[in-house]
């Protein structure tokens, strides 16, 4: 993954980009090192070059945390998290941070996932209890 992008900010950082490259980028399908363009595009490197830069500077502009780090391998790994988000962190490393943040989310949405599971069993179990009274009440009618 080239791209750490809290669910916070997913939704700004998505709004912002232009085109098909810069949401490929955000998403995490392409490298921002420029290393995967092909054919013509590795040919017109410098318009996306630019078009990477650009797309930095618009999220600072909107108040997020970014900031470029070195992954496994020596890859390009940006980070892109709320303000509030990384002042949270505290000392943590940005890319740490976004994975914990990153995780927790997981975790919380796999939690509600379990709940309603839970809440939908239980109103289908109810509901069965119910069945032989109401197939009462739908006869006497």
């Amino acid at each position: 993954m080239f791209t750490l992008l809290t669910p916070k900010a997913r939704d700004t950082a998505l709004g912002l980009a232009r085109g098909d490259y810069q949401l490929s980028l955000l998403r995490g399908s392409a490298s921002w090192a420029g290393s995967d363009l092909k054919g013509a595009a590795a040919r017109n490197g410098a318009s996306y070059a630019s078009s990477r830069e650009s797309l930095l500077a618009r999220l600072v502009e909107a108040g997020l945390y970014v900031e470029r780090t070195k992954g496994e391998r020596g890859r390009t790994v940006v980070v892109v998290m709320t303000a509030a988000e990384r002042r949270r962190s505290k000392d943590r490393p940005a890319a740490e941070a976004a994975a914990a943040v990153i995780e927790k989310a997981k975790k919380a949405k796999a939690a509600a996932e379990r709940k309603a599971a839970r809440e939908k069993a239980r109103a289908e179990r109810d509901l069965a209890a119910d069945l032989p009274t109401l197939e009462v009440i739908a006869h006497a009618r």
